[in-house]
């Protein structure tokens, strides 16, 4: 009788290999995927805090300048070149689409329209430059692709800014 009772156990332990194997099977792509998955959500929270770190540091660096002689063109340009300096070589040029609108001031940014004595009374008034930046970059696997996000991610930052008055 212990004979017989072994070869059922030992059956029974082949079977549950075999169950614990062909488990493994259908988890382990899973867990393939969604490791996949949070590197990429990942590479894409990296990619939108280096372009705000390098937006901020471009336009910081505008904020001195003199910006009435540039053209919206040489400003976007600019910026792009600016950008791609403080992007820590992780943004290139192609990354980026950048999009300049200049006012005289801040009135009319806003769609105010200031008459001719009150706009005599204002002693001087800034230019403001307002900046749409989108960065678009590619995926690192194709797993994106294969679930129908397509294979590139795109984010887009907005800043207003003015100069500041020297006084020399």
């Amino acid at each position: 009788m212990t004979g017989g009772k072994l070869r059922r156990f030992s059956a029974a332990a082949r079977c549950e290999r075999g169950v614990i194997a062909t488990e493994l099977a259908f988890l382990a792509p899973v867990v393939l995927v969604g490791v996949m998955m949070l590197f990429e959500l990942a590479r894409i929270g990296l990619v939108i805090g280096i372009g705000s770190v390098a937006l901020d540091n471009a336009v910081q660096s505008f904020r001195l300048d003199t910006l009435e002689s540039e053209s919206a063109s040489d400003m976007a340009d600019s910026l792009r070149s600016r950008m791609v300096k403080a992007g820590y070589g992780y943004i290139s040029a192609d990354d980026l689409s950048v999009s300049v609108l200049h006012f005289d001031s801040l009135s009319e940014l806003g769609g105010l329209t200031v008459s001719d004595d009150e706009q005599g009374e204002n002693r001087q008034t800034l230019p403001v430059w307002s900046v749409t930046v989108q960065i678009k970059k590619e995926f690192l696997s194709p797993l994106p692709e294969v679930l129908s996000l397509g294979n590139t991610f795109r984010y887009q930052y907005k800043h207003v800014f003015g100069t500041e008055l020297n006084d020399e």
